[in-house]
């Protein structure tokens, strides 16, 4: 549906496509902490009703919570190991290796 939206024939291929995967990235890490801000507090309620001697829900609120950290790093290239540099030279070592 995105694809559709986003063509402008300003832009290669490529540049739409990094766009649109950009994009779907990005939607995805904002889905990804609102649903925390919604499921940890109701996995708290459940502890504290069920099982109120031990913290089990720090386990998964650890556990999301630093996925989201990264997600949120590696989107906003903080953490860029395997940015669109590294993307393209790995590309071009492929197309290399493929002539031989």
């Amino acid at each position: 549906m995105i694809e559709n939206k986003l063509r402008n024939p300003r832009f290669s291929n490529r540049e739409e496509e990094e766009a649109i995967e950009y994009v779907k990235n990005l939607k995805g890490f904002h889905m990804s902490w609102m649903t925390y801000l919604v499921v940890i507090p109701g996995l708290y309620i459940l502890n504290i009703l069920v099982s109120p001697g031990y913290m089990w829900v720090i386990w998964p609120a650890l556990g999301w919570g630093l996925a989201i950290i990264f997600h949120g790093l590696t989107i906003f290239g903080l953490f860029g190991i395997f940015g669109a540099e590294w993307e393209q030279r790995q590309f071009e070592k492929r197309m290399r290796n493929r002539r031989r």
